[in-house]
């Protein structure tokens, strides 16, 4: 019985697994535009941008791309958390009612 709510192939446990597939890819696709802006010693992002561009050393398509991977990867962890906690609530009603 507990299997089949928490073990493999569980809506719980791909749920979980997509939060740590998904978290997986932001953290790496954070660290790419990190090292592309690691050495820059501006907070604001909009000018360490544009000093990259200027300087040749930065695509910017790819970093756009990578900016909206972020965005795309986050929408889907929030998603997947949602998803997971609205699983956990009907489980504790199930055992409560």
């Amino acid at each position: 019985m507990i299997r089949s709510l928490f073990g493999n192939g569980s809506v719980t446990s791909m749920l979980r697994g997509g939060l740590e597939e998904t978290s997986a890819t932001h953290r790496a696709i954070a660290q790419r535009v990190a090292n592309v802006l690691g050495t820059s010693t501006s907070t604001d992002f909009a000018s360490a941008l544009q000093a990259r561009t200027a300087q040749g050393k930065l695509d910017a398509a790819d970093l756009e791309r990578d900016m909206a991977s972020l965005a795309d990867t986050q929408l889907r962890y929030e998603a997947d958390a949602k998803l997971l906690q609205a699983a956990y609530q009907r489980l504790r009603t199930a055992m409560r009612g």
